[in-house]
């Protein structure tokens, strides 16, 4: 079937569906969350010995193979057996060579799709189990190109109750424009529920009150309180109509300290510090702290405090930050806290200029196999010498960074230098350094030192950078 025929077919569809009219229910509007998987390689669509032999090695179903997807669509009922739906989805694309016009080398990117689509439905709307047929148009953006395709496919509808499905597709999508170069397979699956358009709100009838006869408010413990009026109907009292045994102005349901007179919620305050003798932790000594004082004012009542005069950390039993190796720089910020060393070097000891020179000279003799990143011989000697300065200095750390220049795409270039920079962590791993005391990371082509339009700018961007630190 060329474009032009199966343009028309989806048209006559719609037109037909638009117009049909079935006296049984209707979809309502629904809103659907949709999972899908893209095969861009399936075999017959890109016409190269990879298809061919992914066809043979039965690889074209798997779905680590294809490229993961998430949407949302608006679901709605033309007819008692037509649906139309809109769907906007977004896919994490890993395109093969070739399938995105002008791109000869395949690239991973993100692609959005959006399609209008027709479902023919087998049976009524209320069936638990309905397969349908699936037509229509999609547009969609894959990188630096645009494309239009026709979405042709079938699916299973299952209904649990009403307004809550689930749908299963796979559409052949045909290529119409050529922003893409070949047709591909697309699997989804859905969770679509009602979605209140339009929907009315309904109020309750206002209820009309009953007329109730006025009575005469009874007094049921007889203390000259009306019940409506007396916080404690069934007990005599005078405040309120409660009992207040010790006579504070605080009625006993109400007085923490309902036998003992006092000015706080019922309850005596001997310092008059604001605490309550039942809560204050020093009773006759007049303090912020819970009842306490704290001459200091670090936070530490002077009860529990060690340094009282000196301000300092509750950590620290009210004492100020020690420091151990009496270097300058409190243990918290020192790095070395049993070692002296400066403030400059957070507290460590200043790292020698000859092992400084040493690092950073082992780290511009690494050689990696072309497009690779096994390690060549060699780079083994000034690795060496390296893992001799850590197995010599056992506080040491060391950080390995790895870069690349721009030839390639950045992701592939990130890829390498992630690799490579892991494969020196793991060389002095094997030597015996333990992981703890390594960290690496690869920066692809983003920290150029040299302009990479030059063989020799590009060459001194392809590097791996060593620090040591405590």
């Amino acid at each position: 079937m060329n474009q032009t025929r199966l343009l028309t077919a989806v048209l006559t569809l719609f037109v037909l569906s638009t117009n049909a009219q079935a006296p049984s229910k209707k979809k309502q509007q629904l809103l659907s969350y949709n999972l899908s998987l893209s095969d861009y390689e399936l075999p017959g669509l890109i016409k190269d010995s990879s298809a061919s032999k992914a066809f043979n090695q039965n690889t074209w179903y798997k779905a680590g193979r294809m490229s993961f997807g998430v949407g949302v669509s608006y679901w709605r009922g033309l007819t008692s057996n037509i649906d139309f739906s809109g769907s906007l989805t977004g896919t994490f694309s890993n395109f093969p060579a070739n399938f995105v016009k002008n791109d000869t080398i395949g690239q991973a990117g993100f692609s959005t799709q959006l399609d209008a689509l027709l479902h023919m439905r087998a049976f009524k709307e209320t069936a638990p189990v309905n397969p349908f047929l699936t037509a229509g148009i999609g547009m969609g953006y894959f990188p630096k190109q645009f494309a239009v395709y026709a979405p042709l496919g079938v699916g299973l509808q299952f209904r649990f109750k009403q307004g809550a499905y689930l749908f299963t597709q796979i559409q052949w999508r045909k290529k119409i424009t050529a922003g893409i170069t070949n047709d591909y397979i697309y699997h989804s699956i859905s969770f679509a529920q009602d979605f209140p358009f339009g929907k009315k709100k309904t109020t309750a009838a206002p209820v009309e009150p009953i007329p109730v006869e006025p009575v005469l408010p009874p007094d049921s413990d007889g203390d000259g309180f009306a019940d409506a009026n007396d916080k404690c109907p069934d007990v005599k009292g005078t405040l309120n109509g409660c009992p207040d045994t010790d006579g504070d102005g605080v009625a006993d349901k109400d007085d923490a300290c309902p036998t003992a007179k006092g000015t706080l919620n019922g309850c005596p305050d001997t310092d008059a510090d604001g605490v309550a003798d039942k809560d204050d932790a020093c009773p006759t000594e007049k303090g912020p702290l819970n009842g306490c004082p704290d001459t200091d004012a670090d936070g530490v009542a002077d009860k529990d405090d060690k340094c009282k005069d000196v301000a300092g950390l509750a950590r620290y039993n009210g004492c100020p930050i020690p420091d151990s190796d009496k270097d300058g720089v409190n243990d918290e910020e020192d790095k070395c806290p049993n070692q002296a060393g400066v403030a400059a070097n957070n507290g460590c000891p200043e790292i020698k200029q000859e092992v400084k020179q040493k690092i950073d000279f082992a780290a511009k003799h690494i050689l990696f196999r072309f497009a690779s990143d096994v390690i060549l011989p060699e780079s083994f000697a000034s690795l060496n010498e390296v893992v001799k300065v850590l197995q010599q200095n056992p506080a040491l750390k060391l950080s390995i960074a790895a870069h690349a220049d721009n030839l390639g795409t950045p992701e592939r270039n990130m890829m390498w230098s992630e690799r490579r920079a892991k494969a020196v962590a793991d060389y002095f791993i094997s030597k015996g350094i333990t992981a703890d005391r390594i960290t690496f990371k690869g920066y692809g082509d983003t920290q150029p030192v040299a302009s990479n339009s030059t063989a020799k700018g590009r060459a001194a961007n392809r590097r791996v950078e060593m620090k040591v630190d405590y």
